[in-house]
């Protein structure tokens, strides 16, 4: 069988048969998604959802330790790593309501429930209640603190939104292993509130650095390097793992893919 005939078979009976449509299984974990999911989609066709990332993700676990999961969407970037990882503990961050009760259903129903735990809060460089922005259902990838435009007309919600140092704390300073960072343009933030957390762990973290959100938030793409060398880390290039070496390099290889790899100096 052709890989787009497979795709565009898990499409129908997952996307739009009775009895079977609303999930889909995912490393052996039945993953629930909106109606007309992206992500969804995007998994059929890919077979492992941005399978470069998760394989950076992977090879950056060690046992017994955290990973944050900033902008978690219906969770196809944890799954991998709870499987994987018999002694990892994912924390999910996704405030949007569009993907948060389908990741927390999947969360709940899986065999890592005591390993996964699923917050409904965006995460910056600040603790305060702001506004979120949220796209059709199926479009919830594209929901985030600004209205990017990428997905057509949004509805402005009211999410909670605290830091990663602060969450960090909050369950009693773990070691962590990884971050993934995907918030639609807000990466900066999150990495400026993470500045604890980063100096005592070290952990590999992978963030998207996408130029259309950056503008939404009136942010210079070379702000990731200026961040990455103050915090003793160095950039590349996913999914090659070309180091970054300025400015004006970033912005080239931005125009092949929007993923980032924060590794630490040794």
């Amino acid at each position: 069988m052709s890989t787009s005939l497979r795709s565009r078979m898990k499409r129908l009976l997952y996307g739009s048969c009775p009895g079977f449509a609303g999930s889909f299984p995912y490393y052996g974990v039945r993953t629930y998604f909106p109606r007309r999911s992206l992500v969804f989609a995007l998994a059929c066709d890919q077979g492992i959802y941005e399978a470069a990332n998760v394989r950076l993700l992977l090879s950056a676990l060690r046992p017994a330790t955290t990973v944050f999961d900033v902008g978690a969407n219906i969770g196809l970037m944890a799954i991998p790593l709870l499987v994987q990882g018999p002694s990892v503990r994912v924390v999910a961050f996704e405030p949007s309501p569009n993907n948060f009760e389908h990741l927390r259903r999947t969360a709940l129903e899986s065999a890592f429930r005591d390993r996964w735990e699923v917050v409904a809060s965006a995460l910056g460089d600040r603790t305060a209640e702001v506004t979120f922005y949220c796209a059709a259902p199926g479009l919830g990838a594209f929901d985030g603190l600004a209205d990017t435009g990428r997905a057509g007309a949004t509805t402005a919600v009211r999410v909670q939104l605290t830091t990663l140092d602060a969450a960090w704390e909050q369950r009693g300073r773990p070691d962590v292993s990884a971050i993934k960072i995907d918030v639609e343009g807000a990466e900066i933030s999150v990495l400026r509130g993470a500045g604890a957390c980063l100096s005592a762990t070290r952990p590999v973290v992978l963030a998207e650095w996408n130029d259309a959100n950056l503008r939404s938030f009136g942010c210079d793409p070379g702000a990731l390097l200026t961040f990455a060398a103050e915090s003793g880390y160095d950039v590349f290039a996913m999914p090659t793992l070309v180091r970054v070496s300025s400015a004006a390099h970033l912005r080239s290889l931005m125009q092949f893919d929007e993923s980032f790899a924060l590794l630490p100096r040794s």
